[in-house]
């Protein structure tokens, strides 16, 4: 498995998200009238279980984690031979690199981008796995990639309960993505502008500004609680205004294990701008096209659609 189909690849018909507090399984079909979902599942996770980072260990329950993921997947229509895999953001890092003439081979970039993430990355480049992708391009005609990294040996580890369940994961990526996808593929072309996602998870905090369709700025940092988030929150606001000249931030779309009610207030105020939860809207063959799902569904369903139209 290489990280290239991070940010690349077409999505699969299955997703499973692995989180500091549980597992979800979703599938969905591709039907002519749009995606329909066809069954989830969530198991929850023992406190502890997992503790997401780019460096240590991260699952410190293998046996639990692996029941779980063998749980949710038993309880889907039928066993996917291959999921996409929605991962902690904490496990990785993102990095926006830019070039004024980027290389014009595939092989030359990627080696160029690997140089200058292992300028900085916490791990040597040896043990990383790195994915990149085009973002905006430059006004001097040049262009800013995407580029997220990760030791394999973590990556492994969320992995290895999947392989274990008898699936296999081909496609890995940030639950962070999986969300971002999901409102760019719930969004029409005429309501493109500047937005922040934020992503509360337990035991961090992720902030992703979106351009349009470009991704312009992502921080993770860890926290818990809405004084961690808000401050988070603030410093990125200040950074893009400041220093990526930013005209304003139009809307802000959250996903909080709990609501955005407890922080609607804060991030209203903080941005100035209307606040909304993150939500999966697909259709059901059993239900209303459109209709809003449970929000841990959101990630995973993001993933799936990132194929089926524009991804970061």
């Amino acid at each position: 498995m290489t990280l290239r189909a991070w940010l690349s690849s077409p999505g699969p018909t299955a997703a499973v998200e692995i989180a500091p507090d549980g597992v979800t399984a979703v599938a969905l079909r591709f039907a002519r009238s749009g995606p329909e979902l066809l069954g989830h599942a969530r198991a929850a996770l023992s406190a502890g279980a997992i503790l997401p980072g780019v460096m240590a260990t991260n699952v410190m329950d293998r046996a639990g984690l692996a029941d779980a993921v063998r749980d949710v997947l038993s309880r889907l229509p039928r066993r996917p031979a291959r999921v996409g895999l929605a991962v902690p953001d904490a496990v990785a890092t993102v990095s926006l690199v830019r070039f004024a003439r980027p290389p014009v081979r595939t092989a030359d970039l990627a080696s160029l981008i690997r140089w200058q993430v292992g300028k900085s990355a916490p791990f040597k480049p040896e043990d990383a796995q790195i994915a990149h992708t085009a973002g905006a391009a430059l006004a001097d005609g040049g262009r800013e990639y995407v580029v997220v990294a990760a030791r394999r040996a973590i990556v492994a580890e969320y992995e290895r309960p999947c392989l274990a369940a008898g699936v296999r994961p081909g496609l890995v990526d940030l639950t962070a993505f999986g969300l971002v996808n999901g409102c760019l593929a719930g969004r029409p072309p005429q309501t493109a502008g500047d937005w922040l996602l934020v992503h509360a998870a337990p035991g961090y905090n992720s902030v992703a500004i979106v351009s349009g369709e470009d991704l312009v700025c992502f921080r993770n940092r860890p926290g818990d609680g809405a004084g961690d988030l808000s401050e988070l929150v603030h410093q990125t606001v200040m950074y893009y205004e400041d220093r990526l000249g930013g005209a304003g931030i139009g809307a802000v779309r959250v996903a909080a294990r709990g609501g955005v009610d407890v922080l609607e207030p804060t991030l209203a105020e903080r941005v100035g701008a209307p606040v909304e939860a993150v939500h999966a809207r697909v259709a059901s063959p059993h239900g209303s096209t459109g209709e809003a799902l449970p929000e841990t569904l959101a990630a995973p369903i993001g993933m799936l659609l990132r194929g089926r139209r524009r991804v970061v």
